[in-house]
């Protein structure tokens, strides 16, 4: 009698995509804000993602007329999918070494809760982000431009401010709050600052 062959699972491709996608954080780690790195993991987050999609495995073993087991399979799927989607996005936003680790750690518990079929443990992480947190990332980018600009407003009318000062002041303050903005290192927008401030307060001859 010969050996019963093994027939994949539903999640197989899954596994074996996150092990790959988690080989390449763990090579790319030296160089986490590289953006050939960045590149590389999103590619294998991809196509992870794809085959979290796959519903293929759970068709074949069901026949059109269950339903409801096909459309469950599908949500979970599809959840997973998007579960994945979500990391491949937030690489795009790394800023540090620590937010690297933090958001590649995930696919590795997900192969190890995969490799032990659990599923909980799986989509752990899988609840929609709250309604609030886009407004809470806009928040943490402009959050220090908006109080410069409301100083760039105000300090110009305080009692014993001339008008030319204050308007010195309400320039350097504007464009210090829109280089905040940019994804200028911090030398250059402190040279830009320092040449603003040479310009707009000349140091008094004797």
């Amino acid at each position: 009698m010969g050996r019963p062959s093994h027939r994949p699972r539903p999640l197989d491709a899954v596994l074996v995509q996150l092990i790959a996608a988690t080989a390449a954080c763990h090579q790319g780690r030296p160089q986490w804000w590289d953006p050939r790195n960045i590149e590389i993991v999103r590619k294998r987050l991809a196509v992870a993602a794809e085959a979290a999609g796959d519903t293929a495995t759970v068709r074949g073993r069901t026949s059109i007329t269950e339903v409801a087991v096909r459309r469950q399979a599908r949500r979970f799927h599809t959840a997973l999918a998007e579960l994945i989607r979500r990391h491949d996005r937030a690489i795009t936003q790394v800023r540090s070494a620590q937010e690297y680790d933090a958001i590649t750690a995930s696919p590795r518990s997900g192969v190890l809760a995969l490799a032990t079929e659990d599923l909980e443990g799986l989509m752990q992480h899988s609840a929609a982000e709250p309604p609030t947190s886009r407004a809470a990332r806009f928040v943490r980018r402009t959050g220090s431009s908006l109080v410069l600009v409301a100083f760039a407003v105000i300090i110009p009318l305080l009692p014993g401010v001339d008008s030319a000062t204050g308007a010195g002041v309400r320039v350097l303050l504007l464009m210090t709050a829109a280089l905040a903005l940019t994804p200028a290192g911090g030398s250059a927008s402190g040279s830009i600052r320092s040449a603003l401030e040479r310009s707009l307060f000349p140091k008094a001859t004797p």
